[in-house]
């Protein structure tokens, strides 16, 4: 299956009853660009003007606190929608950084291009209202099960939702975005081996 189509796919995940040939005239508008493992598609300080999705890739955005040291804000998987949203939205310099952990083809859409779309086409502006409901809904959702769950229930999910970061992300990213250090992330996998 090409990236194209599985773009069209998660387009059509956000809304279904989009009309096929106004899909693909903004499809039509993102560009391509090919990532390596460990570059970044947005850097701290950049303003962001474009909305990205990676093909093959777990992504995950982080900032540098003012002692060097990396604080991770979120991990995503492949085929997700990924921006600094602040940024994207008010055209301000943003404070993040996003990595790619493995080579990869990224589709990306300009907000100039995007909001075209928008004004032109409803099906486009309901694909916007749809995408961003999402963005607000996963964050709440993440946010209120970090913060409710203890550090081993926030590894469980982790591992039962997305098994593939355990192989792909270093552990140190995982332990900094559940807020914990690395060891407590290593005695949490030694209890759960011993378990089995």
């Amino acid at each position: 299956m090409s990236f194209k189509h599985l773009l069209q796919v998660k387009i059509l995940q956000l809304h279904p009853q989009f009309n096929k040939e106004i899909l693909e005239i903004g499809l039509r508008k993102f560009k391509c660009m090919q990532v390596q493992a460990g570059d970044h598609i947005v850097n701290s300080g950049d303003v962001i003007s474009e909305l990205f999705v990676a093909e093959k890739s777990i992504s995950r955005a982080y900032r540098t606190s003012e002692n060097g040291e990396e604080q991770t804000l979120w991990i995503e998987p492949e085929l997700k929608f990924l921006t600094d949203m602040v940024s994207f939205r008010n055209g301000m310099p943003n404070h993040m950084n996003i990595q790619l952990y493995e080579d990869s083809e990224v589709m990306y859409i300009d907000r100039k291009d995007l909001l075209e779309l928008y004004a032109k086409y409803h099906d486009w502006s309901l694909f916007g209202n749809a995408l961003m409901e999402e963005y607000l809904i996963y964050v709440f959702s993440i946010t209120n099960l970090m913060f409710s769950n203890d550090a081993t229930s926030n590894y469980q999910l982790i591992a039962q939702s997305y098994p593939r970061f355990l192989e792909v992300v270093p552990l140190k990213h995982i332990a900094s975005r559940l807020n914990v250090t690395p060891i407590t992330i290593s005695r949490i996998r030694k209890d759960k081996q011993v378990k089995k």
